[in-house]
């Protein structure tokens, strides 16, 4: 008698013959059928199970076709006598990781505002989802569903979809002031992924990287991966402080958000703009620009991006969809300097095939038919208007109990506390009051940080931004 007994379901949607498979290739990888045992004829196990004889043949002709099994003529089929091994414990085994992925490990998880889902949720980097024009976007896709097959059954370039590396192109001369060709522009999958190559391509253990605080903790943690050493400069309400670079510097490569630093808002005026690229001149260095969210700005057109005042091919410059269309497109894109395009290709080519192309092709229609600059018009009206009424609502609620930089760009506001409360203490607080905000100081490398938190308005409606400050300042 076998020391296992089956279990057929008929009302489950997996074939009977696999589900006697499945088990009876546990049963020999859990060691319960040891090698040499014999498995019953199939007549007498199909009789035994009300099962058709060739429900079990099958089951067995998988078995013997992948080797767990071995058919004897005249004797029978039996478990394997070479499998003797595979009954090992495996539970205890720990794969040494490398140095890198001991890095990976030592970084802490990113916290949550709270336990469960708030009433009134301020994360930050949502989009609302009744502002983007799904129709137009299902129509844009079909459209290549239902008349691209050549498209669809080829692997796509490595750098990107050409017609939307093209749109790209023209929108970033007309709307960002950056000077680029289609061939500089690169699609990558976020901002994060453009950070990691460039981080493997330029940045050798023990260099040094000059970077904002509080800033895009992220970032950090990429260029620390790469063994880099983070230089970081306390940020003002203009942004980076280029004066206050020390002048024993060495870094290889500064990381900056001109146009709104991230998080606590400002955008950095021309001297400091022109004075860091002088600075990178001087000492041979990169800069990358993360240009996040500079399309959301409410007062005016938005502002040139630093990348059109590089005259040395200097500026990286970093762009993204995930803000002003919807953030599981993950969907980027770099400007590269002429002479960085074909390494950071190659490189791209080892790690990721590329974006998929229907989505860049849905993307790239989009823009050339319009659709885009017209979204964005909608897009800084509602957000525009959203920011009205968070700073209206600080003002109102909150006072003199908190700081914030009021520049009017962005998808959120940086609340630095004037009061003694701990950041912990009101976030829990909050979250008792069905209100979401985020920790601040996670974003700081100069010490000690002010306690603050990040409260997006991206993604929640006026009423609802009014009625969380309210909240949030009962809790203060």
């Amino acid at each position: 008698m076998l020391p296992l007994s089956f279990h057929l379901n008929r009302d489950n949607t997996v074939p009977l013959y696999q589900q006697l498979y499945v088990q009876i290739r546990a049963g020999i990888l859990q060691g319960t059928l040891t090698p040499g045992m014999a498995l019953p004829p199939t007549r007498q196990l199909a009789n035994k199970l009300g099962v058709a004889r060739v429900t079990v043949a099958e089951a067995y002709a998988q078995l013997t076709a992948e080797g767990f099994v071995t058919s004897r003529q005249g004797a029978g089929t039996f478990v394997a006598d070479h499998l003797a091994l595979l009954t090992a414990d495996k539970a205890s085994f720990q794969p040494a990781l490398s140095s890198w992925g001991t890095r990976v490990m030592a970084i802490k998880p990113n916290g949550s505002a709270a336990p469960s889902r708030p009433d009134i949720d301020f994360g930050f980097g949502r989009s609302f989802p009744h502002i983007f024009p799904y129709d137009i976007w299902r129509r844009l896709l079909d459209r290549y569903l239902s008349t691209d097959d050549v498209m669809l059954s080829r692997y796509g370039s490595v750098a990107g979809f050409y017609p939307l590396r093209q749109a790209l192109a023209v929108y970033l001369e007309q709307w960002r002031g950056v000077h680029c060709t289609a061939e500089q522009v690169v699609i990558v999958n976020g901002a994060q992924q453009a950070l990691d190559i460039l981080a493997r391509l330029y940045l050798s253990p023990g260099d040094e990287v000059l970077v904002e605080s509080p800033g895009y903790a992220q970032a950090f943690e990429v260029f620390r991966l790469f063994g880099a050493n983070l230089t970081a400069l306390p940020v003002d309400e203009q942004g980076f402080p280029v004066e206050k670079i020390p002048t024993t510097c060495q870094a290889r490569l500064a990381f900056v958000t001109p146009s709104n630093q991230f998080p606590q808002g400002g955008t950095l005026p021309l001297e400091r703009r022109l004075a860091l690229l002088a600075w990178a001149r001087t000492h041979d260095a990169l800069i990358v620009e993360d240009d996040y969210d500079g399309e959301l700005r409410y007062e005016g057109r938005p502002l040139a991006a630093l990348q059109g005042l590089d005259g040395d091919g200097r500026v990286i410059y970093l762009g993204t969809f995930s803000k002003v269309l919807f953030p599981a497109l993950r969907l980027s894109y770099v400007v590269l300097p002429p002479a960085m395009v074909t390494p950071f290709v190659q490189a791209k080519a080892l790690v990721d095939r590329g974006a998929p192309t229907l989505t860049q092709a849905a993307v790239a229609d989009f823009m050339t038919e319009g659709h885009f600059e017209r979204h964005l018009r909608h897009l800084r009206h509602a957000y525009g208007r959203r920011w009205q009424v968070l700073i209206a609502a600080l003002d109102t609620y909150l006072g003199n109990k908190v700081h914030f930089t009021r520049a009017p760009a962005g998808l959120h506001v940086m609340l630095r506390l004037q009061t003694e409360a701990t950041e912990t203490a009101v976030i829990t607080k909050a979250a008792a009051a069905g209100v979401g905000v985020y920790p601040g100081t996670r974003y700081y490398l100069h010490k000690p940080a002010l306690p603050s938190m990040l409260l997006g308005f991206s993604g929640l409606t006026e009423a609802e931004i009014e009625e969380g400050v309210r909240r949030l300042a009962t809790v203060l």
